[in-house]
Parts: structure tokens; sequence; C-alpha cells
């Protein structure tokens, strides 16, 4: 075994999510997850090494080490000035580094696992990848600079997490009213909580979808999460055969294929590519549950209780779009608002835990993130309306 390191740079406010996206993209390989200390984590591979992260976000170093970088590859020979002036700008704006070590041995199919993974982690961070041969990378893995002069880009805009960007909206009474109720359930449940964080959507900034392209975003939701059942349960021998035709029946009722995001569709058209993404879209039926409560079609169950797939799918397959048009009642914004509001305050108690080595009563870190992600969408959290990049941040 030898050591291996590979570093994240990214801009955002903070590092909180990096554990739970560790987590989540590593979980078939892992044994488990642990905290050294509030900066570092590990994570203990099924086959006895384990991988180390150390996480610092919007600290005086890391000001120190952007700076540091700048000043490094200010001296690669780039022919395009302006190409390169804006990935040195890129540069500059990284507040958020993850240091990660890790055991390389003569398993190429082990490494590329894990290498892929820590990419994976750049993406959903919205970062890039830096090797020890200082070639810094895109999630793509398209070469964003060399320290030689070499670029994959031809054009390059520089990028940062919506999380750092000026609000332009300003705060009212209903939003702090909002955030009142919302920490006054938490009290009651004996939940943490912070006075200071301010609501992730101020009732200026929201923007919630007409119940038209609600459903059209649950059937594509939905359609991932069956095949992920399909092929992540191994109950089955002929998984193709089935998902077809359960892709052919959701087409004939929500004529799905076309709303399918990126993702959703990549993984539909080849799920054995990346088993992983069994994890990731199985998880997505909660999603599908906060997508039909904003539809009045379910409740929602105690944040620790897993949803009822069977009930989602009774519903789903017993409807078209058309008779799910007919009979669904889109809630009020307010109602959807006070409950996004909430989560995100569940899933900052989460993670909180998460980084002192805790868990919450009461609160599936799992399930909230996933009603995170759906609430946000539906609010449209940070300008997003893109499922695929949508934000959990807390």
């Amino acid at each position: 075994m030898k050591e291996a390191v590979l570093t994240l740079y990214a801009c955002r406010k903070d590092g909180e999510a990096v554990p739970g996206i560790a987590k989540d993209l590593f979980s078939q390989v892992m044994e488990r997850i642990f905290f050294t200390d509030e900066q570092e984590f590990q994570i203990l591979f099924k086959d006895g090494t384990a991988i180390q992260f150390h996480v610092t976000a919007n600290k005086p170093e890391n000001k120190a080490q952007s700076e540091g970088m700048v000043r490094f590859f200010a001296q690669a020979p780039l022919e395009d000035d302006t190409i390169r002036d804006a990935i040195l700008r890129q540069i500059s704006l990284f507040n958020c580094i993850v240091g990660i070590q890790f055991q390389l041995d003569d398993n190429e199919q082990r490494t590329n696992h894990i290498v892929n993974t820590i990419y994976g982690m750049a993406k959903e961070l919205g970062g890039f990848v830096l090797h020890p041969d200082m070639c810094l990378y895109s999630p793509d893995g398209k070469l964003l600079i060399s320290i030689d002069g070499k670029t994959d880009y031809e054009e390059f805009r520089p990028q940062a997490h919506s999380s750092l960007l000026e609000r332009d909206a300003e705060e009212t009474e209903a939003d702090r009213a909002r955030k009142e109720r919302s920490i006054a359930l938490l009290k009651e449940k004996g939940i943490p909580y912070i006075e200071h964080l301010q609501a992730a959507v101020l009732e200026e900034e929201c923007r919630i979808p007409p119940k038209d392209v609600i459903i059209h975003r649950l059937s594509a939701v939905f359609a991932a999460a069956v095949v992920s059942e399909i092929y992540g349960g191994g109950q089955f021998d002929n998984c193709r055969e089935i998902a077809e035709g359960q892709m052919k029946q959701m087409e004939e009722r929500y004529q799905v294929t076309r709303w399918l995001s990126p993702e959703e569709k990549a993984y539909i058209e080849n799920p054995l590519q990346e088993p992983l993404q069994h994890v990731k879209f199985g998880w997505r039926y909660e999603c599908c549950s906060v997508l039909l409560w904003a539809l009045s079609m379910i409740g929602l169950k105690e944040p620790d209780e897993i949803c009822d797939a069977a009930k989602l799918g009774s519903i789903m397959w017993n409807h078209t779009f058309d008779s799910l048009m007919e009979k669904a009642v889109l809630r009020g914004r307010d109602e959807i608002l006070d409950m996004q509001d909430l989560v995100f305050r569940y899933d900052w108690a989460c993670v909180d835990a998460r980084i002192h080595h805790g868990k919450v009563d009461g609160l599936d870190g799992e399930i909230i993130f996933e009603w995170h992600y759906a609430l946000n969408w539906l609010t449209g959290a940070d300008g997003i309306t893109e499922w695929d990049r949508v934000s959990t941040t807390t």
C-alpha cells in the first residue's frame, strides 16, 4: 500500500455538506464513518482501509492557500490571456478546501472507484480536483490548468456556489414569523437549532412551479426510483425486461421520457454503469413523497420513518398525467414555505450532529436530505430550477 493525496477546492459558504456527500457516494464500499475532530473525518472501507478528509471553509488559511495557488498558476504560459485570467479568478475564489488521503494498492478497479467517487464529490460541491502533479481538473475530468500552460477549455467563466451570492431580497416580518414558528416546533421536539440561521428561501425569492410542472417532475423522479428498485433490490433475474416494461407504462401514463433530467436519463438508459446510483435514486422515493404532499395527495410521515413506496406506487400507477392534474390540489405557498423552512432547520441539526459525532432523536438524516432537496426545488432555493443542480446547503 502507498498513500495518495487529492484536494478538492470549491467556492461555497461552508463545508458542512462534505461528510454527508462523502457518506452517500461511498455508501456501497463503506463500513462506517467517524469524525476525529470538527474538521476531520474518516470513512472506513469494507476492505479494512480508510480514506481521510480534512475540511476547512472560510478560514484565513484558505485565503492564503488560494492566493498562493494564484501566484503559482500565474506562471503557467497559457496563450490566451482571457482564459488564463478567468481561471486565476476562479482559483482566487476558492474558500472551501477538502484534503483527501487514501491508500493505493494494485487493484486498478478499486483505485478508479475511489478517484471517480472523489470527482463525484467535486460535482456535488461545485468544485475542482487538484492532483499532486499540480494539474487542476473540473468534475467532468477536463483539465482546467496545468503549470506547463495546458487547458482543455477554449472558454471559461468562473463559478461560485449560490450560497455565496448576495441576496437581493430582504427578510420580511412574514419571513421572521416563519422562522419563529419553525423554532417553536424544534423546541417542542427537543431538536437543536441556532437562532441566527436565516431562512434559506425568503418570501420574495420563492418561486413555486405550476401544478403541471410538479407532476412532470414527480413522474421523472418516480421512474428513476422504480428502476433503482428493480436493479438494486437483487430480487430479479430479468431486470432489463422488467425495467423496460415499467418505463413503457410510465411513458403511456405520463410521457415521462421528455421530463427526465440529464442524470435521470443517463441512469435509466444504463443503470449498471455505476451501481452506487441505485442507492441514490432509490432514496428519491422520499422526494416523491414530498412532491405528492405538495399536490395534496398524501401527508408526510414522521421525519424518522421512511415513506411507504407501495402507497406512492398505488397513486402513480392508478393515475395518468391528466387524471392527476384533475385530482391534485397544489398546497398554498405559505404552507410549502413553512415546510421548507422547518426541514431546512432539521437538516442543519442532522449535519451538526454528524460533525459532532452524534445523531438527533426523531430525525433520519437520509430522509431529511431528500425532503430538503425536493422542497428546495419546489421553492426555487438559490434561484435553482434545474433538478440536478439543486443544493441543500445549511
